[in-house]
């Protein structure tokens, strides 16, 4: 329960405490004189330099400027009778909005917004603005002012409830918060003594100030807040370590034009708190608010960098933005962490050592490779809370040791509150102890402020502090930099170690949601990958054409915005900026390839990946087929004929494998590979429709398990034709349901075991979700599932709670299960060019292609959605070819005519995958990753053709480690390697 629910509940379940609480804030503030406002209202935001003051119109008290997310400019004016100093402007507004002086300089930021500490603050609708100044004589001051809905929901208008000059009485104020502070100690302290005396001083308190002695009524709770813990208390040695924060979505309820706006706000309101609060801590933890800041308000951006330098406000994190880490490829995950620290250091003279703390809060789930990209990223620490947000188990630790998937380990600690939004209150710091398991660590973090909408900590979270430090019925609470926190952390025995991924037990949903945003996400991520080593390749410097949109994709890869988790503009404009990414890479694609070697009008392509390929390459209607070195081109040559590709009313084959259909349905009933075995054990392929209905409050983000009980609807095929088209044989079928349907072609091709599903889908459902179901003939008790650079196992089974709790889980481009067994036995695997969310459960592997929510976008994925999926068996040990067909299926060859490329760079041994090759960061020569991709040691060399004096290995920072031997290159299980070409000098 949020501190504001708690005490606005007194009015129903303790009328009189809430009549007692609201009569002390009425004796707060004096109004001493009224003002008047005029307003400009608009869609859009209006920079104050371009503001009409002819268009300001009367604005009455009570009056509104807007619905949700329309934008107004507010100018108050007055006059300031004589004999008033101190006299300070209290403005009423629903929302927030961000004060300008009559110069147009920024001094001061309000807001009510209801959020968890945020209510109720001393002034009730209206918000003091001490920082504008109010000398005796005329007033005239501006506020851009915005209204984003009411809590999660776009209900309401933007309201002016008025605005006044008011005196404060400094001995009313001190009352409120003193009895304040102790009305919520005694609602949720254990200690019976302590409430009872609690209560009889909250009592005498009131009688006193009844009586209109104030002082008195001061001096009545002044024993109770001096007392302290005495040693060897319960509470008497632990200590929170506070840090204010207020995390701000980059975008989820609004847009991303609206971030910028909030993060000028929240700034502005953190810095004044720094000034008038000695001792006070501020963090911040996303460098893309700070460009912005830079970009829009360079006034407050060089007060930040003040407070950054008086160690008053603290860079927390190295990320660019708070990412998903389930969903950005691995590059992705590396690029937030290269990009988000060079902006530090440049900018605010971070060093390494300042920048050890991974910070993602509210992120939903954490990838099993993340400790490896953290610690070779030079992050040690880790911080969230999320996992308190599991739905059936509790996770079992606060501190502890996180592993991943090949043995890098980084401290994590979660705030045991459970919250990065803490209003700071006693009912929050003793339930943080409760549920500690930690405890005698007697240490922990708390993070408080009002978030999501940004904010930060305001007057009532700071008084409440003041008075809790070290209070008797509470633990000690002290400020600190989280950075020192972990410091003093890391230096305590920690217990537990966790292996593997840290999976959230909610908000699976957000592996599908958005569809598009993620499939233009992933074409954007591997033609990002495509243009760095065409430009290594070449020589060219590509910083001032890649780093722009690398860090719009970077932002888009925010945790509220690739999951799909945001309203319909943020959707709708993820989608466009995406599509204009994808264009301008296009444009600099072809640049690059034309700076390539030719040999004329030759029909030819590129393959940019670290697989040798034999493809087939359609080219304005005719078809070629090329062998592909790794990172080469290739000459095309027209096919021949290709007689053993066959089909009849319900089966296909290319002579290597056969599939046969059910009529009805359309799904695959058997699928014999090369050797004649049987790979359906129960249907492939089979086409469903399950009820996924609201699932409140966060429709978008989550899949109810319930759905896994019920039977769904098995969709029927409409109509089917087969053709043979060039080197595949093609089987197009329709489906129709409701308004929505299915064109899906099953493709087999020439050479291949794999069998290829292209899927066009216009779909107007509501509540439903769309998945492919597979029931293989090989199938055991774990699955293995793609992540970044490697693959995590995962159990099929049900055994116990958790087990049942990972009903879906995400991967990326490949998911395998095989028979147990020596080296594991035959298996079958599932490939997909855009999807993330599966089902692998008990000899059912379902692959989630569709949702249809309506919070908190009513139009999420409805209408024509495009993706490809296939499925292919492998024998034993063969991981390695499933991984080289999910490549090929998310990395078609280049169409280039007339290039010439031999092999720039290939390994010898098929375990290592050559992920990335790019200009090095400081501009001297290539930098090629690699990594381990099938989980056990391997050996390699590394053969390029890339020019370079010398080779060294370095972090994924590029900070050089050593020399390093490319003809003998030792890699751990799922290692990440990255070498430095350096060039001559």
């Amino acid at each position: 329960m949020s501190f504001a629910t708690w005490l606005w509940g007194l009015r129903a379940e303790q009328p009189r405490e809430y009549r007692r609480v609201v009569a002390i804030r009425r004796r707060i503030y004096r109004r001493v004189a009224p003002l008047t406002a005029d307003v400009i209202r608009s869609p859009e935001p209006i920079p104050f330099d371009q503001l009409d003051r002819s268009a300001f119109r009367r604005l009455r008290n009570g009056g509104s400027w807007g619905k949700t997310l329309d934008c107004a400019w507010l100018r108050v004016t007055g006059e300031v009778p004589a004999g008033t100093e101190g006299a300070v402007v209290m403005l009423g507004i629903r929302g927030e909005g961000l004060v300008y002086d009559s110069h147009g300089e920024v001094v001061d930021s309000v807001s009510n917004v209801f959020q968890q500490g945020d209510l109720p603050h001393s002034g009730g609708s209206y918000r003091p603005v001490p920082h504008l100044g109010a000398a005796p004589g005329s007033l005239e001051f501006f506020a851009d002012v915005a209204y984003n809905g009411f809590i999660l929901y776009p209900v309401g208008r933007g309201v002016f409830f008025g605005a006044h000059l008011a005196v404060r009485d400094d001995e009313a104020f001190g009352l409120y918060y003193d009895y304040l502070t102790l009305l919520v100690l005694a609602g949720h302290t254990e200690d019976t003594a302590l409430k009872a005396q609690l209560r009889a001083g909250l009592r005498a308190s009131f009688a006193r100030f009844r009586a209109r002695d104030i002082p008195g009524a001061r001096s009545a709770l002044a024993g109770l807040l001096a007392a302290h813990e005495k040693p060897g208390s319960e509470f008497a040695d632990f200590e929170y370590s506070a840090i204010g924060h207020g995390h701000l979505d980059q975008a989820w309820l609004w847009p991303i034009r609206e971030t910028r706006r909030k993060a000028a706000r929240t700034y502005t309101r953190q810095l004044g708190q720094i000034d008038d609060h000695p001792g006070f801590l501020y963090g911040t933890s996303q460098p893309q608010q700070l460009l912005w800041t830079k970009q829009g308000h360079p006034a407050i951006y060089e007060r930040i960098k003040k407070a950054v330098a008086a160690g008053r406000m603290e860079l927390q994190g190295s990320f660019w933005v708070e990412t998903d880490t389930n969903m950005p490829g691995g590059e992705s995950l590396v690029r937030q962490s290269l990009v988000g620290r060079r902006f530090l250091a440049e900018e605010f003279g971070l060093t390494a050592d300042d920048m050890r703390l991974c910070w993602l809060p509210d992120t939903f789930g954490y990838s099993g490779n993340l400790p490896q990209i953290l610690k070779k990223s030079g992050m040690d620490w880790f911080q969230t809370i999320k996992l308190a947000w599991n739905k059936v188990t509790v996770f079992p630790h606060r501190t502890f040791t996180w592993e991943g998937i090949d043995g890098s380990s980084v401290l994590v600690h979660m705030p045991p509150e459970g919250d990065y939004n803490s209003r700071a209150a006693a009912d929050g710091l003793l339930r943080g102890l409760k549920q500690y398991p930690e405890k005698a660590l007697n240490t922990a973090l708390l993070v408080f402020g009002s978030g999501d909408g940004g904010g930060g900590p305001g007057e009532i979270h700071l008084e409440l502090l003041d008075r809790e430090r070290n209070l008797r019925g509470l633990p000690k609470v002290a400020f600190s930099r989280a950075t020192d926190f972990f410091r003093r952390l890391e230096k305590l025995p920690i217990t537990h170690t966790h292996r593997g991924e840290l999976y959230l037990e909610t908000h699976q949903g957000t592996y599908t949601t958005q569809a598009e945003i993620k499939r233009r996400n992933r074409r954007v991520e591997r033609k990002l990958h495509e243009a760095e080593a065409l430009a290594a390749i070449t020589g060219s410097d590509s910083r001032p054409v890649l780093e722009p949109l690398w860090r719009e994709v970077l932002l888009h890869h925010f945790h509220d915005i690739l999951p799909g988790s945001s309203i319909t503009r943020v959707n709708r404009e993820a989608v466009e900026t995406l599509t204009r990414i994808e264009s301008a890479l296009d444009e600099y694609l072809a640049e690059l390839t034309a700076k390539l070697p030719g040999i004329g009008r030759r029909p030819a392509a590129l393959n940019l990946t670290s697989m040798a390929r034999r493809e087939h390459v359609a080219i304005d209607g005719a078809w070629f087929r090329g062998d592909f070195a790794p990172y080469s081109s290739a000459v095309l040559e027209p096919v021949r004929a290709f007689p053993k590709l066959g089909f009849t009313a319900d089966t296909m084959t290319n002579g290597l494998v056969t599939v046969r259909f059910n009529r009805r349905t359309g799904e695959i009933v058997s699928f014999l590979d090369a050797g004649g075995a049987e790979q359906s054990a129960g249907g492939l392929n089979r086409l469903v429709l399950h009820r996924d209905p609201y699932q409140f409050p966060f429709d978008a983000w989550d899949i109810g398990i319930k759905y896994t009980q019920r039977s769904p609807r098995v969709l029927h095929r409409a109509t089917t034709a087969t053709r043979i088209d060039g080197p595949r044989v093609v089987r197009t079928s329709t489906y129709r349901w409701g308004h929505s349907t299915i064109e899906q072609h099953v493709i087999l091709e020439a050479g291949s075991n794999v069998v290829r599903f292209d899927t066009t889908v216009d779909w107007h459902e509501t509540h439903r979700m769309l998945r492919a179901e597979f029931r293989p003939a090989h199938f055991g008790e774990t699955v293995k599932c793609e992540i970044q650079f490697g693959h995590i196992e995962r159990t099929t089974l049900e055994r116990n709670e958790v087990e049942r709790a990972q009903f879906e889980i995400c991967a990326h481009k490949w998911v395998a299960v095989q028979d147990e067994g020596d080296e594991g036995g035959s298996g079958f695997a599932l490939l997909n060019d855009s999807k993330y969310g599966h089902r692998v459960k008990n000899g059912l592997l379902s692959l989630n292609l569709l949702r249809s929510p309506t919070f908190p976008d009513k139009t999420a994925d409805r209408g024509i959605r495009e993706f490809s999926y296939a499925m292919r068996p492998f024998a034993p040990d063969d991981l390695a070819g499933v991984i080289r067909d999910a490549y090929r299926l998310n990395n078609p060859v280049i169409p280039a005519a007339g290039v010439s490329l031999a092999s720039v760079a290939s390994t010898g041994n098929p375990a290592v995958v050559i992920e990335t090759i790019k200009p090095a960061e400081n501009g001297n020569g290539v930098i090629v990753r690699l990594y381990e991709s099938l989980g056990r040691p391997a050996v390699t060399a590394l053969r390029t053709e890339l020019p370079h004096a010398r080779a060294r290995e370095t972090n994924l920072m590029e900070i050089p480690l050593g020399a390093v031997d490319l003809t003998r290159l030792e890699f751990t299980p799922f290692e990440i390697k990255t070498i430095h070409l350096e060039a001559g000098r």
